[in-house]
């Protein structure tokens, strides 16, 4: 089977590129760098830009059999694909967003059918939009959605500041931050794991029009990831607690990361995924997919990553303004 990545080499589809060709696809990326010093010697890598009109337009020409799409984050990019690929590939898999389901009470459990409304993150909303006009094209365009949550490879677990910048924190004893109490429940994902279902997904007729979320059965608090997260680096964390609103308020790029998605409790029902390709489950725990990620962090720390100082400095702030 013949199948295109766009894209390839990022947090979740290098692991589904490694895990189709331990399957024995016969695979294909395309994306602007060079290949992933994991990326197996079989995998042919087209180098391009998706906005060079004429390298992206000559994919369609290759007839995949599959076409895995994780570069599209709007409508326009999903509607040159319909253009492009009609009649020209069996199965057309978008990577959409669990980030784009209404916030659930908590307690509840997302599934599918829950509706995709997102009012705090426009990334959302674009990715809901690519999604109906999949639906609308079903004519054109045999198309299958998955939709992941927060699934890590190489980066740690993170809110508030990205994973790199809380380990930097942390191996210098620094406090940090976490929205609220600590103590809404999220889902993280390892994406070894979420490659076996999603290959599995790749070249079945039957899931054509149909979505899927891929996500672990397992929550935890906030609070638990970051002290597996302090516990994988051998850096015990101090927690400081601080209102979800306060944060947004003084850094407002995180309204949607953080109200539209990491503030909420998020569970997720897997039972579609697991109709459609048998059974499977996540593998990788908490703590054994967090202490592989920091082998990753620690050489980027090692190599000199620092922080916006800006964005330090203000979490040193509201750490004072917020004592325990």
């Amino acid at each position: 089977m013949k199948v295109l990545y766009i894209g390839g080499t990022g947090e979740i589809s290098q692991a589904c590129v490694e895990r189709s060709v331990e399957i024995g696809h016969d695979v294909t990326v395309f994306n602007r760098g060079q290949k992933d010093e994991k990326t197996p010697p079989s995998v042919t890598h087209i180098v391009g830009d998706v906005h060079d009109e004429e390298t992206y337009g000559g994919l369609a020409e290759g007839h995949f059999d599959v076409i895995c799409q994780f570069l599209a984050f709007g409508p326009t990019a999903v509607q040159r694909d319909i253009d492009l690929y009609s009649g020209r590939c069996g199965q057309y898999v978008f990577v959409s967003t669990a980030s784009a389901y209404r916030k659930s009470p908590v307690g509840s459990v997302i599934t599918e059918s829950t509706p995709l409304e997102n009012p705090f993150w426009e990334y959302s909303r674009r990715k809901a939009e690519c999604e109906a006009l999949l639906a609308r094209s079903a004519d054109r365009l045999a198309s299958t959605i998955v939709r992941p949550s927060h699934t890590y490879r190489t980066r740690l677990p993170s809110t508030v500041i990205d994973g790199n910048h809380l380990a930097w924190r942390l191996v210098r004893d620094k406090p940090v931050v976490v929205h609220d109490d600590g103590e809404s429940i999220w889902t993280v994902t390892h994406a070894d794991d979420f490659a076996r279902a999603f290959t599995a997904l790749v070249g079945r007729a039957e899931c054509v029009g149909n979505a899927y979320n891929i996500t672990d059965d397992v929550a935890y608090s906030w609070n638990d990831i970051l002290r597996a997260v302090g516990e994988a680096l051998e850096k015990p964390p101090t927690i400081h607690p601080v209102p979800a609103e306060t944060l947004v308020r003084r850094l407002p790029e995180l309204a949607g990361p953080l109200l539209g998605d990491k503030a909420n409790s998020m569970r997720f029902d897997n039972a579609k995924i697991r109709s459609a390709i048998g059974p499977w489950k996540c593998e990788v725990s908490l703590t054994e997919g967090v202490a592989s990620a920091a082998t990753f962090v620690r050489s980027r720390l090692e190599a000199g990553y620092r922080p916006d100082p800006a964005v330090d400095a203000l979490i040193d702030r509201m750490v004072a303004d917020h004592p325990l």
